[in-house]
């Protein structure tokens, strides 16, 4: 910064001033003044009692020091350029005379002409700074106790502020008065500030206030201490239908950190945070919420924050504790969060209500949230609280890689809706650690430990999917399973509906007070389970008694391992529930599984292991209609019991080492006992009980060659207890048969004698019987019969019956798998009722079991051909099958491609004097056929034949109506020839716009030439021209031949955008143009200074009167226009308003 002038200089000014001002000889110099019309200096102590105007082309200079003084309510309007000079150790005060001065007012005048302000404090004020549509640049500014707003930005400010002070505002005003008080920087209206460093202290409704569609970029802001507003929300920070960007910034102790609203429909509405830290809120650290709460379809994305923190809302540090709503709220709105750790907080860690796919979250952390007491909602104790979160078309909210942990209540709740997400943590909660109430989620990676309640629970929700799911050492000292279980559902679901399942697969259950519990639940599908060790048990439980609807649970794939010794309780205890058990394996030493069926469907055990060391049960039974049961062992030191039930069991076993091999028969139940290992003689409670040892028996049919006998029939029939039998066997003679009951136990009789069966077996009026043998184990059963020599049976492989093919193509017949129950040797005749024998006519194998027409030989002709193939043995035995098949000559498969396309209702639109490309490669014929195609237009007499088809033709249409068709042929000289017919639309063709930029050189003085005289017009009608700049607007126009397509001139400073447009003198292209884009820059032209009188040297005595003149001097940059004289002046004729401002300056040493 230059040295301030010293006293003598400035009166050298002053005297040289009041000559040039007084004589007539400087009326050019006046001239150039009369623009700029004057530079203040302001320097010790200036008193404004009606306020200041620096005057469009004014500029105002405040040197250091300086002390300027307002009356009450009075302001200093900039128009012009104001350039303030303070320092740190000597800044320039802006104070009041008496009462509330209104500071400075910027208008959109002073847009661009650099005013500055360095090192200004404003004291006493109710508007500190107030810009309209302008862009000063301001660093180093104090605004201490505006009463209402410090810094006001309106019309499209975008002023650059660096280091901001702002300390107090609003607390000498009224409570009840207008709500717009104690705001630091507000900004709205469209403006765009750029802030690097702001501290905002103290203040009663708004640190940052942003409104009206405003923008810009925040840096560096803290703000702390807003508080006290009772007309409206106070706020550190407010944003509303604004879209700023906030960085490196902090809020604290305010009653509100950071709040977005969305009002203005059509306005977008999002701030984006980076490094924010919001402390110690009163009531909520960060709000984001549309006002129109019931617009909650398609919400939009209000805020976008990344690495936020949050922590201490409500709590001890601030204003006012225990007032706390929530640390993060978000209401009918959407946000994105890349990052954020939300700790401390006695509130609700992070809120959310009505929300959709707009809200996506990514690495989110909320420890030690949740509001503490036993009166206190359920839902205000949680970490994560969201609820109607909507799963709409484009799908459910998104949240992942999720840790909460140490929340007084559920660490997350979700109610009702649905969302999305993978890898979340959640432990140390005084509640669930992860809560879902009529809820929809479809979350994978989820780790629940040692929380007071439930690890994952489930409640009153369908369509629920959940994968790879760990939770340990949850609800330790809970009093039942219902209060603490590693999973808990209940009453999800409680109807069966397409879709709408619920599901977890993969879910570990470790050392949780009770491993999985479900209750009244239905349609529930649990795949690869594991618990293990459980401390309390059963540790699988599951109790539909209170369901009214019919259903099932799925479990598949289920492993426990417990290690409790508890003698009274089972591993597994199932209560009114039908299910689909697989792969369940148990190993424990209390009991095994207790399964009481409700019995309105079928249930089923699969593929299992119960492994129970427990002397009082291993496995029980109760009230199945129908239990089936295959391949599951038991290892039991106490017989499985079965009470009311019929159940089947299969390929099951005891295993050796086995204690007890026997089962409790109680009352009323049938054991179906099938293809399964040694059992021991049941033991009872009541006479009403049956236990069945059944076995299966695989029966063979085979003639006296030992080959099986397709679609044979046999019998079976039994000594005791069962029905004869009849079956027809499959083509490959083979099939298994039964169960059939072997030995049969009751408690009266015992074990019955070994059933005996009896088969027989039919096929061409044979019969024959097979020894009877005793049904004690499987059995496989041959029965031959000695059948009379039969013929050969054909396997017809291909072609398929009613196949078409092309004309003379290549047709496989093959027959090669047909076989003969008496193994002779087979011949193969293939022929047709077109060409007849086509055997030897075609290229046949050894046996002609497989010919190959119109391959190498061309034995089949067009038509439709029944074709018959007998195939006969050595005895002379044959078989006949006939098939239908068509060749036929295919038309061409004609492909049409056309450059330009044409449009998708056909019409091809082009311009008068434009060709159209008509390519025809694509085409082809099925029998590769010679080709002819041709091209016929609806006006033309004569066709266009292409030289080569399928090939490509350039086809021009001279002398055209505006409108006609062309069409396509192509034959292949046998079927009719194939056509595709497209309309054509003729347009006048707009000129193409084409210019160059010819310059002398890159400042605003320098002369340039805009040449489109390389613009031409297809079909020669005159042009229609313009130029434009983005600038200066339009630069020339006209119509040829009367004006030439240039221009020659000046543009002022700035980077244009130079535009030219073309068109015709057709009328209905009235408003069409082409257009042709090139950027210049042009450069701001220095201003000039030359003393041309008193010349170098002159000399003269002090008593003669100077006369100063400034001939030649000026900036091209000012309008001659704006001058009262520009003689002799630099300065632009060609334009109407000046581009720069210029101060003027004599100086003598």
């Amino acid at each position: 910064m230059p040295a301030p002038y010293s006293p003598e200089f400035r009166r050298a000014i002053f005297l040289v001033s009041i000559l040039l001002f007084s004589s007539v000889i400087f009326a050019p110099m006046t001239s150039l003044a009369s623009f700029s019309k004057s530079t203040t200096v302001w320097n010790g102590t200036i008193n404004l009692v009606d306020g200041y105007t620096v005057e469009s082309g004014e500029i105002l200079i405040v040197e250091a020091g300086t002390e300027i003084n307002l009356g009450d309510d009075k302001d200093i309007l900039i128009a012009g350029r104001i350039t303030i000079q303070g320092s740190s150790s000597s800044p320039v005060i802006l104070n009041s005379i008496i009462g509330n001065h209104d500071g400075l007012i910027f208008n959109s005048s002073s847009n661009g002409l650099g005013s500055i302000i360095d090192n200004l404090t404003i004291r006493n004020s109710e508007y500190g700074i107030t810009i309209y549509g302008s862009n000063p640049t301001i660093n180093n500014l104090t605004v201490e106790n505006a009463d209402l707003v410090a810094i006001d930005l309106f019309d499209s400010a975008s002023p650059r502020i660096n280091d901001l002070i702002i300390e107090g505002g609003g607390q000498d005003i009224p409570l009840n008065t207008n709500w717009r008080k104690g705001i630091g920087l507000s900004v709205g209206a469209s403006s765009s500030p750029i802030v690097n460093g702001a501290l905002i202290n103290d203040l009663v409704t708004r640190g940052l206030n942003y409104w009206g569609n405003s923008g810009g970029i925040i840096s560096n802001l803290h703000v702390s201490n807003i508080s006290g507003a009772t007309t409206t929300i106070a706020a550190g920070i407010w944003v509303e239908d604004s879209l700023p960007l906030i960085i490196d910034s902090s809020v604290k102790r305010s009653d509100n950190g950071i709040y977005v609203r969305h009002i203005t429909q059509g306005w977008n509405t999002r701030p984006t945070f980076t490094n924010v830290i919001v402390e110690d809120s009163q009531y909520r650290g960060v709000m984001v919420e549309q006002y129109n709460h019931s617009q909650f379809s398609n919400l939009p994305m209000n805020a976008v924050f990344t690495n936020l923190i949050i922590r201490g809302t409500g709590g001890i540090d601030a204003k006012t504790p225990g007032l706390g709503i929530a640390a993060l709220d978000v209401n009918t709105s959407g946000i994105k969060i890349e990052g954020a750790l939300i700790e401390n907080n006695p509130v609700v860690g992070f809120r959310a209500y009505m929300i959709d796919s707009s809200m996506i979250v990514n690495n989110l952390t909320l420890l030690g949230n949740g509001e503490n007491g036993l009166s206190v909602p359920f839902n205000d104790r949680a970490g994560l609280f969201w609820r109607s979160s909507n799963w709409g078309t484009s799908g459910p909210p998104t949240l992942n890689n999720l840790v909460v942990r140490n929340s007084s209540g559920p660490g997350i709740l979700l109610w009702k809706g649905g969302v999305r997400g993978t890898n979340w943590e959640t432990s140390e909660n005084g509640a669930s650690g992860v809560d879902f109430r009529e809820f929809h989620p479809d979350v994978n990676a989820i780790q629940s430990m040692n929380n007071t309640g439930h690890g994952v629970s489930v409640r009153d929700s369908s369509n629920v999917e959940l994968e790879y799911i760990v939770t340990s050492g949850n609800g330790v000292g809970s009093l039942s399973a219902n209060l603490g279980s590693g999973f808990y559902f209940d009453e999800s679901n409680d109807v069966v509906s397409g879709g709408k399942n619920v599901s977890c697969y993969v879910c570990t259950s470790i050392d949780d007070n009770y491993g999985i519990t479900v209750e009244d639940s239905i349609d529930l599908q649990l795949d690869t389970l594991t618990i293990i060790n459980s401390i309390n048990s059963p540790a699988f439980s599951a109790d539909n008694s209170g369901l009214s609807q019919n259903g099932n649970i799925i479990i598949n794939d289920i492993l426990i391992y417990s290690n409790s010794t508890d003698p009274d309780s089972y591993a597994i205890e199932l209560n009114d529930v039908d299910a689909e058990i697989s792969n369940l394996e148990i190993q424990v030493d209390n009991k095994g599984l207790y399964w009481d069926a409700e019995g309105s469907l079928i249930s089923y055990l699969n593929d299992s292991i119960i492994d129970s060391q427990n002397t009082d049960s291993c496995l029980d039974l109760v009230d199945h209609s129908e239990l089936l049961i295959n391949n599951t062992g038991l290892r039991c030191n106490s017989s499985p019991s079965i009470d009311a039930s019929f159940v089947n069991m299969t390929n099951s076993f005891f295993y050796s080492n086995s204690s007890s091999k026997n089962f409790l028969m109680k009352s009323s139940s049938h054991l179906r006992w099938i293809s399964s290992s040694v059992m021991d003689t049941p033991s009872f409670q009541s006479d009403d009980n049956i236990v069945d040892e059944m076995w299966f028996v695989e029966t063979h049919v085979l003639n006296q060659y030992l080959n099986h006998i397709p679609f044979s029939s046999v019998n079976l029939s039994f000594d005791n207890y069962e029905s004869e039998y009849f079956q027809i066997l499959p083509y490959e003679g083979i099939d298994i048969l039964g169960p059939f009951i072997g030995e049969r136990w009751t408690p009266i009789s015992g074990w019955s004698e070994v059933n005996n069966v009896h088969t027989g077996c039919d096929y061409d009026l044979v019969h024959n019987d097979s020894e009877s043998f005793e049904l004690n184990s499987n059995k496989v059963v041959n029965c031959i019969l000695e059948i009379s020599n039969q013929p050969p049976i054909i396997m017809w492989l291909l072609p398929e019956s009613d196949g078409v093919y092309a004309s003379g193509s290549e047709v496989i017949f093959d027959a090669s798998s047909s076989w003969d129950l008496d193994n002779e040797l087979m011949t193969y005749s293939w022929s047709s009722n077109i060409d007849g024998d086509i055997t030897s006519s075609c290229q046949f194998n050894d046996n002609n079991s497989i010919i190959i027409a119109n391959g190498i030989f061309q034995c089949l002709s067009d038509g439709i051909h029944q074709i018959t193939l007998e195939v006969c043995d050595s005895s002379f035995n044959c078989a006949i099958e006939v098939r239908t098949i068509e060749l036929t000559n295919s038309p061409p498969l004609l492909t049409v491609d056309t450059t330009p396309d044409i449009s998708a209702w056909g019409t091809l639109y082009l311009g008068k004097t434009d060709s159209v490309n008509i390519d025809l490669t694509g085409t082809s014929d099925p029998e590769n056929d010679e080709l002819s195609c041709w091209i016929r237009v609806s006006y033309e007499q004569n066709d266009t034949f292409l030289q080569d088809c399928p090939g490509q033709i350039n086809k021009t249409f001279p002398f055209a109506p505006n409108q006609f068709s062309v069409t396509v042929f192509a034959t292949d000289g046998i079927n009719s020839p194939v056509t595709w017919t497209f309309n054509v639309e003729l347009f006048n063709e707009l000129p193409i716009a084409s210019f160059e930029i010819i310059t002398t050189g890159t400042k605003s003085q320098d002369i340039l030439s805009l040449d489109g005289t390389n613009t031409f017009d297809p079909e020669g009608d005159e042009i229609k021209f313009e130029f434009w700049s983005d600038i200066d607007g339009l630069i020339d126009s006209g119509v040829t031949p009367e004006n030439s397509i240039e221009w020659s001139g000046t543009l002022s400073k700035g980077t244009h955008l130079i535009t030219m447009y073309a068109s015709d003198d057709i009328p209905n292209h009235a408003g069409r143009w082409t257009s042709s884009e090139k950027t210049l820059v042009i450069e701001n032209s220095p201003p000039v200074a030359l003393i041309s009188f008193p010349n170098e040297g002159y000399s003269t005595d002090s008593g003669f009167l100077i006369p100063f003149d400034a001939s030649g001097s000026g900036d091209w940059d000012i309008a001659c226009l704006d001058l009262e004289n520009s003689t002799g002046i630099i300065c632009n004729h060609f334009s109407e308003s000046s581009k720069d401002l210029v101060s003027v300056l004599w100086q003598s040493n």
